[in-house]
C-alpha cells in the first residue's frame, strides 16, 4: 500500500484541524472572491485520502481536495457538481460533499502540478487539462499558466508545446528580440503571438531545445535540424505521440527555432469528400486513380495540405492487391498497408535514388514526396510510362504552370504530355468561425468581383465572422481545401506536346476551365469563407482586376 504523504508545513487543513483557525476562515484563506486558489496552501495528505478512493480519476468531474471536516469533503471545482455526482462521490468516500466554487485557471495551475511530481521527469508533459468542457480560456492567458509551473528550461518548452497543441497549432516560433524570446505560434496558417520571454532566458531555452533534438549546442554560426518523438497524455486520459521537426537558423540576436508539430496518431481522412472537392472535381480526380499507369501531380505552397491530399489517396488506393510504395522528406505519418521510405541525404538517399530502388521492389503505387530536380523528374516519368501509378508534389503557383515548371527542369514536352494524367493546385482557406457567424451583406464591388448578379444574391448565405473567444477574436476557425484541377484529355495532351505555354492556357479559357477563382467564388458565396480570406491566400493574378 502507498504510504501517506506527510503534511504541507504551510496546510490550512492542518492549520484547521490544530483549531488555530474554523471552517469558514479555512475556506476564505484557500480561495478568494475571485475563485482563486491559494494552490501553496493545500495539504497532500488531503489529496491522498480523497483520490485513494478512486481507481479511475477519468470517472471523476474536475475536483480538487481542499478540507476534510466533521464528515464532509470540501471539493474546488471550476463547474457546479451535479446531485448525481455528488451523490456518487459521496457513496465512494463515505463523506458528505460540499462544492466550493473555483476558477478554470485555479485548476489549471493545480493539474499541472499534480501531474509534474518530479522536475526531472519530462516524458509525459500535460496538455488540455479541461478537455470535455466548453470553455476555451484565452491562448495568452493560458501561456502564462502553463509558463508559470515550468520547472526548468525543459519544461518550459514542453509549457509551450502543450498551449500550442491545446490550440490546433501546427508550428512554433521561437524568435531573439532585444526584448526577449518571442513565441508564436501558427494556427489556421496564420501566426499568432502568445508572448515574450524574458532576455535571462531567451538562449537556455533555444539550447534546452537543441538538446532535447540532439542537435550539436556548440554549434550556433550555422543552420541545424533535428527531430523529436515524445509521449503526451491529456487529463482524459487520451495517449499522444507527437513526433516534432525541430530547425534552427543563425540571426540577429541568436538562434531562432521553428517546431513543426506532427501527433502521430491523428486520425486522417479516408473520405475524399472531406477534403473538399466539388463532385465535379472529385469525379475527375477518381477517374485518375483508377488508371494503371501514369503520373497525378498534387502541387501548392509549403502548408497548402498536399501531403493530406496525397495520404487520403493513398489510403483508398492500398487495398491488399496492390503493392504501394513511398519515398518521403520527411514521413510524416505511418500508414498501414503501405511500405513509406524516408530521404537520408547523409546517407545518400535521395528522391532519385531511393525511387531507383523502389522501382525492383516490384511496386504498383508509387509516391515520391516531392520532384525537385530533372534526375528526380526522369525517374518519376519513366516510372508512370512503364505500367505505374505515380503520385508527387511540386511547388507552383497553379494547375497549368506546372507543365510549364516540368519543361523547365529539362523533361521534353512529349514525355510530360504523354505520361501526366492530371494535376491538382490546392490551398487551405480558413472557414468563418461557427460561434460567432451572422449574416453579411455584400457590397456592390464584392458582387462585381465575384460576377454575381444582384437579383442572384442569396442574401442568407453570406456570413462573416465577427470575433469570438473561440477564434482568438479572428472571425476564423479550422480550415477548407479550395482546388483547381488539369485533367490532361487527348486534346490537351497534344496542345501540351505540340504547342508553348501561351497556347495551352488560351485552349483551356476556351474550354472553360474553371480556376481557383471558381472554386473560391462558391465558397464566399455560401457562407464558407470570406473574399479578404481568399485575397489573403491566392495570388492576386487570380482574380484579375480587383474592383473598388
Amino acid at each position: 500500500m502507498s504510504e501517506i504523504p506527510v503534511n504541507s508545513p504551510n496546510s490550512i487543513w492542518k492549520r484547521l484541524r490544530n483549531q488555530e483557525i474554523d471552517c469558514d476562515e479555512a475556506i476564505q484563506l484557500l480561495v478568494d472572491k475571485r475563485g482563486g486558489l491559494r494552490i501553496d496552501l493545500l495539504d497532500e495528505e488531503l489529496n491522498y485520502r480523497f483520490f485513494h478512493h478512486f481507481d479511475d480519476r477519468k470517472s471523476l468531474p474536475p475536483v480538487i481536495p481542499l478540507l476534510l471536516w466533521h464528515g464532509y469533503f470540501y471539493l474546488g471545482s471550476p463547474h457546479s457538481l451535479t446531485s448525481d455526482e455528488i451523490k456518487k462521490l459521496s457513496i465512494v468516500t463515505l463523506t458528505g460533499i460540499k462544492n466550493i466554487a473555483i476558477s478554470s485557471e485555479s485548476y489549471l495551475l493545480w493539474f499541472l502540478r499534480q501531474n509534474i511530481p518530479d522536475p526531472s521527469n519530462i516524458a509525459s508533459p500535460i496538455i488540455n487539462p479541461l478537455t470535455g468542457t466548453n470553455e476555451e480560456a484565452h491562448l495568452d492567458e493560458i501561456s502564462e499558466i502553463y509558463l508559470s509551473q515550468a520547472l526548468d528550461q525543459t519544461h518550459r518548452i514542453n509549457a509551450l508545446i502543450s498551449v500550442a497543441l491545446q490550440h490546433r497549432a501546427s508550428d512554433i516560433h521561437l524568435e531573439p528580440t532585444e526584448s526577449g524570446l518571442r513565441v508564436r505560434y501558427r494556427i489556421d496558417g496564420i501566426l499568432r503571438t502568445t508572448r515574450i520571454l524574458p532576455s535571462e532566458v531567451s538562449r537556455k531555452t533555444i539550447v534546452a531545445l537543441k538538446v532535447m533534438s540532439n542537435m550539436n549546442i556548440g554549434e550556433s554560426r550555422r543552420p541545424q535540424d533535428g527531430r523529436v518523438s515524445q509521449h503526451y497524455v491529456t487529463a482524459d486520459n487520451l495517449d499522444l505521440d507527437l513526433d516534432m521537426r525541430v530547425s534552427t537558423f543563425p540571426c540577429v540576436g541568436g538562434e531562432k527555432a521553428v517546431i513543426r508539430l506532427l501527433p502521430r496518431n491523428k486520425v486522417l481522412t479516408t473520405n475524399l469528400e472531406d477534403i473538399g472537392f466539388t463532385e465535379q472535381l472529385l469525379d475527375i480526380y477518381r477517374s485518375w486513380m483508377s488508371e494503371p499507369q501514369g503520373l497525378i501531380i498534387v502541387t501548392g505552397p509549403t502548408g497548402s495540405g498536399k501531403t493530406s491530399t496525397l495520404y487520403a489517396t493513398l489510403q483508398v488506393l492500398a487495398t491488399d492487391k496492390v503493392n504501394v510504395i513511398t519515398m518521403e522528406d520527411p514521413v510524416e505519418y505511418n500508414l498501414s498497408n503501405i511500405t513509406q521510405g524516408q530521404v537520408q541525404e547523409s546517407g545518400g538517399l535521395t528522391f532519385a535514388s531511393g525511387l531507383k530502388s523502389i522501382l525492383r521492389q516490384d511496386p504498383d503505387i508509387i509516391m515520391v514526396g516531392e520532384i525537385r530536380d530533372l534526375e528526380t523528374a526522369e525517374i518519376t516519368i519513366r516510372a508512370a510510362m512503364t505500367g505505374h501509378l505515380v503520385l508527387s508534389t511540386m511547388h507552383t503557383n497553379d494547375a497549368i504552370s506546372t507543365v510549364a515548371r516540368l519543361k523547365d527542369l529539362g523533361l521534353h514536352p512529349s514525355l510530360v504530355a504523354e505520361s501526366l494524367l492530371g494535376v491538382v493546385a490546392q490551398r487551405l482557406v480558413r472557414k468563418i468561425c461557427s460561434f460567432c457567424s451572422e449574416a453579411y451583406v455584400p457590397t456592390k464591388a464584392e458582387l462585381r468581383f465575384l460576377n454575381v448578379a444582384v437579383q442572384d444574391v442569396k442574401y442568407q448565405d453570406w456570413r462573416q465572422g465577427k470575433g469570438c473567444e473561440h477564434c482568438f477574436g479572428s472571425g476564423y476557425l479550422g480550415r477548407e481545401a479550395i482546388f483547381e484541377l488539369l485533367n490532361v484529355t487527348p486534346q490537351v495532351r497534344k496542345v501540351m506536346a505540340e504547342g508553348t505555354q501561351s497556347q495551352l492556357i488560351d485552349y483551356l479559357l476556351e474550354q472553360g476551365y474553371e480556376s481557383f477563382y471558381h472554386s473560391v467564388s462558391k465558397k464566399i458565396s455560401t457562407g464558407i469563407t470570406t473574399l479578404e480570406e481568399a485575397l489573403r491566400v491566392l495570388p492576386r493574378k487570380v482574380f484579375g482586376d480587383i474592383p473598388n
